[in-house]
């Protein structure tokens, strides 16, 4: 905490709050701009019980969608608005209300938004009016982008519910094989640095294990806390949203020293979070991003997409599908998916596999 508090801008926010005669609200740290240190005060002041408890991820979107809306042209910003907040935000508030936002969720209601105002630009380039939009011309556009342009379903199921379209339908994107794998020299030299290369940074060594073995989404791994680290001193386990996962003991090692570290440090942040993190960001109430987890990866050499992909095509050929959904922390029909490529020839997989 000491370190947080001489930080520039911290005693003069913590001093400005302390002397106003109003009551400390949300609001008014909302109305701050979303820096580091407003967002550690915020974290100290829930904490302390002087604020109330809120999902942060989720609270952020309202002012996210906003900034970008502000930035389009007014007859988009008149259409997308109720989009936004009646549809968008209203289900995923719904959808949220028991379980705290995750990051993909969050990212996924973003990218649905900029499609939509992707598609009006479009539109407007073409000098068409939304509701003259054709089947074709529909897919024409998605053809020609990225395959997210898909997230523009919502935006569509929306309007044509309202009337603003025709019969408009979105089809769904077909779910490419993986094909992005190593070999297992690569795989077996990698594993073995992370084992045994006291060079590489220890939440590097310790993800980069898991994700080699266990084919781990790091947006799982980094829901983990050490609280999650079962340790009976004659085994160690990672509890997976309530499955057991056994270590083998070189990744138990490094695992125990994983959390060991992120514990000691904790006991001197939890004055700003109440959740020991096994992967601490930045911010002691906040986790590692899952972005910058795979970069910091891929700069100290290990390749976690390829690496992710050989150990689920390994666990896929000796785990059933519901096992192999709780062990990697992913769906049951992403797993069954896995499970139907491990019944293929492994020279199929050869043939299209590229290298990172």
């Amino acid at each position: 905490m000491a370190h947080w508090l001489t930080r520039a801008g911290v005693p003069a926010l913590l001093s400005q709050l302390a002397i106003s005669d109003e009551e400390i609200t949300h609001q008014q740290l909302d109305d701050l701009p979303n820096t580091p240190t407003t967002r550690y005060i915020r974290d100290v002041l829930v904490v302390a019980a002087v604020l109330p408890p809120r999902d942060e991820r989720l609270e952020a979107l309202p002012r996210w969608a906003d900034a970008l809306l502000a930035q389009a042209p007014l007859p988009q910003r008149q259409l997308v608005t109720p989009f936004t907040h009646w549809y968008l935000l209203h289900r995923i508030r719904w959808a949220h209300r028991h379980r705290p936002l995750r990051a993909s969720a969050q990212h996924q209601m973003r990218s649905r938004l900029r499609r939509a105002l992707e598609l009006l630009d479009w539109l407007d380039e073409h000098g068409t009016a939304l509701g003259e939009l054709t089947q074709p011309e529909l897919e024409m556009w998605l053809e020609e982008g990225a395959v997210e342009r898909r997230e523009v379903r919502a935006f569509v199921t929306w309007a044509r519910g309202r009337g603003l379209v025709g019969e408009l339908v979105v089809p769904r994107a077909r779910i490419a094989a993986p094909s992005v794998f190593m070999t297992d020299e690569e795989q077996a030299e990698q594993l073995h640095r992370c084992l045994g290369d006291d060079s590489l940074p220890l939440d590097v060594r310790t993800a980069g294990a898991l994700t080699l073995l266990f084919g781990l989404q790091h947006t799982k791994l980094l829901e983990l806390t050490v609280r999650d680290v079962i340790d009976d001193n004659a085994m160690v386990a990672l509890n997976l949203a309530g499955h057991r996962l056994p270590l083998p003991p070189e990744v138990a090692r490094l695992v125990r020293a994983q959390r060991d570290q992120c514990h000691a440090r904790w006991q001197l942040d939890q004055t700003a979070s109440t959740t020991p993190w096994l992967f601490p960001g930045q911010e002691p109430a906040r986790p590692l991003g899952a972005t910058y987890l795979n970069l910091k990866l891929r700069r100290h050499g290990i390749a976690p997409r390829a690496g992710r992909n050989n150990a689920r095509l390994a666990l896929a050929t000796d785990l059933p599908a519901s096992v192999l959904a709780d062990f990697t922390g992913t769906s049951i029909s992403n797993a069954t998916r896995w499970t139907g490529y491990a019944r293929r020839d492994w020279l199929d997989y050869i043939a299209s596999r590229t290298q990172i």
